[in-house]
């Protein structure tokens, strides 16, 4: 369930695919899907079955990285499906422990391949039929039972998402993105496999969050506010008023950073650079050091 904490952590109240994952560029509608990779055997389609009628999707885009399968679909109004798997080949894979999810338009929320109330519910799959390396597209199909991730609301019946299907998709991988992270825990190198970066909200505030996985399946997220510009803000460990945050999660627990420092060199609409250095709570308190990011988000 490691890589699963990992992807909720990161997709945590995602708004409807204003989003990059494993270092890609948010989606959009007016793309031309060609740029994407040359010679598509055929038109990109996605589509679902819900509420009585079927969802047909306008802009589409995936990314193949080490850890993961990202897939992203929308409207122009928004709405969408979006999915992080985690695998990097074809095969079918259970809807609880990855991340299936469709996001209404103008919502945070949305609904999840996961019932908070029994993550061991056998909620659908999703089966990756192809992955074209020539021409670089992927196919697949899904259902699943979604939930609405807002947990605290009740009175909102998990919805039916039927005959999914997804064909010609084009994808990217990890390798052609120039995005970066680099940190040391307790003088050793973090080896990132997988970078994800996104804007998201923890509490009331929005903060731009970037997050790296090792291929041991831990991994390291930073995140500052929205609002922020360049300059460094310190971390005291207090997560309702710090300005940036930072957690180490190893083995499956979670270590937060009770002190420390984030600092943004620079900042656009899209892209954001910065270092970072922090001491972990916890026994043994883990020491990052030397941290770096360059992303999109």
């Amino acid at each position: 369930m490691k890589n699963f904490k990992f992807l909720t952590g990161i997709f945590l109240i995602l708004t409807a695919f204003a989003f990059t994952s494993c270092e890609n560029e948010p989606i959009d509608s007016a793309l031309n899907l060609d740029d994407f990779g040359g010679g598509n055997s055929g038109p990109a389609v996605f589509k679902a079955d819900f509420s009585g009628s079927t969802w047909t999707a306008t802009a589409t885009q995936a990314v193949i990285s080490g850890n993961f399968i990202t897939i992203s679909a929308i409207r122009p109004n928004g709405e969408g499906f979006g999915f992080l798997i985690d695998a990097s080949a074809t095969g079918t894979y259970p809807a609880n422990t990855n991340l299936l999810a469709y996001t209404p338009a103008g919502s945070e929320y949305g609904y999840w391949s996961t019932n908070f109330d029994n993550p061991e519910e056998n909620t659908g799959s999703i089966t990756i039929t192809n992955i074209n390396t020539t021409n670089n597209t992927i196919s697949g199909t899904f259902n699943f039972k979604g939930y609405w991730s807002d947990t605290t609301v009740s009175s909102i019946l998990p919805v039916q998402f039927t005959n999914g299907e997804f064909t010609n998709i084009p994808f990217i991988t990890q390798g052609q993105t120039g995005d970066t992270f680099y940190a040391k825990v307790g003088g050793s190198e973090f080896v990132d496999v997988d970078i994800l970066a996104i804007t998201t909200q923890i509490g009331a505030q929005e903060f731009i969050s970037v997050a790296a996985q090792d291929a041991d399946l831990n991994s390291m997220t930073v995140s500052v506010r929205s609002s922020l510009g360049p300059g460094t803000y310190n971390i005291t460990g207090n997560t309702a008023t710090d300005l940036v945050q930072a957690i180490y999660d190893f083995d499956g627990n979670d270590y937060n950073a009770v002190s420390g420092s984030v600092t943004i060199v620079s900042k656009t609409a899209t892209r954001i650079k910065g270092t970072f250095s922090y001491v972990t709570n916890g026994t043994t308190p883990f020491t990052v050091t030397e941290g770096a990011f360059d992303v999109e988000y």
